[in-house]
């Protein structure tokens, strides 16, 4: 990949091209259903059959890496997405067990995310360290089993599950994406790029470290989700990001527990839980962010509540609350590397900002 290049003033910078409808289009969403019907119903289906709903439940992050990225980035783009998972899993298990290691390998992570904004790449890349804090946090039971970071087979055995749940969507996309036009990157300035890497690997190291070490937990890896969506490429895409996704959180949040009241079914939770996963990829290159989050609450909420229904309402309680708290803390941090800039008059350029995820 080429070194990201300087970024055009905002004076005389071309006008980005307008986004595309943001509400639900029939062809878009019918040739989304059919691509996540032959690239994710398969691994999840055979997952859940050999290893249970928990593990099922933890392979939806492999399913998203595989296809975000291979919308966002291409195919290369995902295969690295896809086998950086493959390889953090055992590490993310092990370094679990230390809230010290937790939370730096958590840096690491968010480290290469944020130099992957300089191409434009960050959006996608995201869903790593994501996965890597839900298994960091919560790593899930197999086959009834408790989760045990420290045996060999668990650990091998989870890491398989993520193999799968990764790389077979990207065995079958390809020949299926062929028609699809290829995806468009925007690019950020170096400076921008430097700036959202330390902001970025600071805020999370620092919520995972304490997560790890006060109050672990499935409910706690909702402030690390909180952190990695809102904290974007400048302050004002944050700004942006943050409104339009607590808003949809709390939308998504009230949409779920009455989802589960209604229907205490794990089965079928699960079910309606791939069908906004099929939403949210509908939504993810729209102008309209809130939409976005509307759909991948429910995603989330309803894969990770399918084995236990009664939490669910919990669960949701508590993913707006983290949601308000990260995005206080993203806030905060920027409102910090803007005065510092002022103080030291270096002024950031901040490009290619996006309501998109």
């Amino acid at each position: 990949m080429a070194e990201p290049g300087p970024v055009t003033p905002a004076s005389t910078r071309t006008p980005p091209a307008r986004a595309g409808k943001s509400g639900i289009q029939p062809k878009r969403l019918a040739r989304m259903a059919g691509l996540l019907l032959v690239a994710a119903a398969p691994p999840m289906i055979a997952i859940t059959w050999l290893f249970g709903v928990t593990a099922a439940e933890t392979a939806v992050f492999g399913v998203l890496i595989a296809l975000m990225n291979m919308i966002m980035g291409g195919l290369r783009i995902a295969l690295a997405a896809a086998f950086a998972l493959i390889l953090a899993t055992p590490i993310s298990l092990v370094c679990g067990l230390s809230p010290l290691a937790g939370a730096a390998f958590m840096a690491v992570a968010c480290i290469v995310v944020g130099a992957s904004a300089g191409w434009g790449l960050q959006r996608g890349l995201t869903m790593v360290p994501l996965a890597i804090a839900y298994l960091l946090i919560s790593p899930p039971a197999i086959n009834g089993q408790a989760a045990d970071p420290t045996s060999t087979s668990y650990v091998l055995t989870l890491t398989a599950i993520m193999a799968l749940a990764g790389l077979f969507p990207l065995i079958v996309l390809p020949r299926l994406m062929k028609k699809l036009p290829p995806p468009r990157l925007k690019r950020n300035s170096r400076a921008d790029s430097v700036e959202y890497a330390i902001i970025i690997s600071t805020l999370t190291a620092v919520a995972t470290g304490v997560v790890l070490a006060i109050h672990p937990g499935r409910d706690a890896f909702w402030l690390i989700l909180t952190l990695l969506v809102v904290v974007q490429v400048g302050p004002q895409a944050t700004i942006r990001k943050t409104m339009s996704r607590s808003g949809g959180t709390v939308l998504g949040a009230v949409i779920s527990i009455i989802i589960v009241i209604l229907i205490p079914n794990s089965t079928v939770l699960f079910c309606l839980g791939i069908v906004a996963m099929l939403l949210t990829v509908n939504f993810a290159g729209g102008s309209r962010y809130w939409l976005y989050m509307t759909c991948l609450t429910p995603t989330i909420v309803l894969t990770s509540s399918a084995s236990n229904p009664s939490t669910a309402e919990l669960t949701a309680e508590s993913r707006v609350l983290y949601t308000l708290i990260g995005a206080a803390l993203a806030l905060m941090a920027f409102a910090i590397a803007v005065a510092l800039q002022r103080i030291f008059n270096q002024p950031s350029e901040h490009a290619a900002l996006s309501d998109r995820p």
